[in-house]
């Protein structure tokens, strides 16, 4: 008797070890976009951070965060964010998707250098945070005439 095999191609076969480990934490945890809470998506809040001739700046996404819920500590040269961001659902919500972080965050950042903690700004607009951190006059670029002997 003949011996026939099914044709799935909806079914891919592992290639490898790794391939089929892949395929069974998939399996566990659900394919791009897993809601359990262990699983990280991505640093949070994003930043950025960037010089100027007199001051460097960051910048950190922080949609649904009020002002009040960040607090900013400079200690030498490292800016620390820490903060909260609540998502209230209601009781009977039955979710389809949850992709949206919500929790506490605390993000720590290195200057080049020391900055003048007593000029430092900051600016909570349209859900981004924004840090002007000026540098110390020793820090500043200046000129330096030259004289003629």
């Amino acid at each position: 008797m003949a011996q026939f095999s099914v044709y799935r191609p909806w079914v891919v076969e592992p290639r490898s070890a790794f391939d089929e480990l892949r395929r069974d934490l998939d399996a566990v945890f659900g394919r791009f976009g897993s809601q359990a809470p262990s699983v990280r998506r991505g640093v949070y809040p994003a930043a950025n951070l960037y010089e100027t001739t007199d001051a460097y700046v960051l910048t950190a996404e922080l949609p649904g965060v009020s002002p009040d819920q960040i607090q900013i500590s400079l200690e030498g040269s490292t800016v620390t964010l820490h903060g909260e961001r609540k998502i209230d659902y209601a009781a009977d919500m039955s979710a389809h998707r949850l992709e949206r972080q919500s929790g506490t965050f605390r993000r720590a950042f290195d200057l080049p250098a020391a900055v003048d903690p007593d000029k430092v700004e900051a600016i909570h607009k349209n859900g981004v945070l924004e840090l002007r951190l000026p540098k110390t006059p020793e820090m500043q670029p200046r000129q330096i005439a030259v004289q003629t002997g």
